[in-house]
């Protein structure tokens, strides 16, 4: 919904400005815009994991995105909102998102080996993109 409202901001504006009626400033459009972008990633991960597919080995893909999305937006951006987010993301989910080596982790026993695979492969691309997203690496979240 906000991104659809985005979408139409400039037609938003001119009718609201003929109309007499005072618009969003600038700062909130801006606002809107930042947490459209940071909550879009969940709205997809969502969408996935309510699909009618088998869906447990995507929650650590899942999980290990929207990790690195949050890290990346929080060395991006001077708003609080997207460190806050990923510490409560690592608090909530520590038992999975434990940087120990994939067969220690709770969740890789019960999945299939191709979500190792997912795992290392996401945990490369974020350290290959120059992001710091495994800050901690080998070791858990406190």
């Amino acid at each position: 919904m906000a991104l659809q409202l985005l979408e139409m901001k400039a037609d938003i504006n001119a009718v609201l400005s003929e109309s007499g009626i005072d618009t969003l400033l600038v700062s909130e459009w801006t606002k809107l815009e930042e947490m459209t972008n940071l909550l879009a990633p969940f709205s997809t991960q969502t969408d996935i994991l309510q699909s009618n597919l088998l869906s447990l080995s995507l929650i650590l893909p899942s999980l290990m995105d929207l990790e690195c999305h949050l890290q990346q937006l929080s060395n991006s951006t001077s708003s609080s909102e997207p460190l806050t987010m990923l510490a409560d993301l690592r608090s909530r989910f520590s038992s999975l998102l434990c940087r120990q080596p994939l067969h220690h982790r709770p969740m890789c026993s019960m999945c299939s080996p191709s979500v190792a695979g997912l795992q290392l492969a996401a945990e490369t691309d974020c350290l290959k993109s120059g992001d710091a997203c495994v800050s901690e690496t080998e070791q858990c979240y406190g």
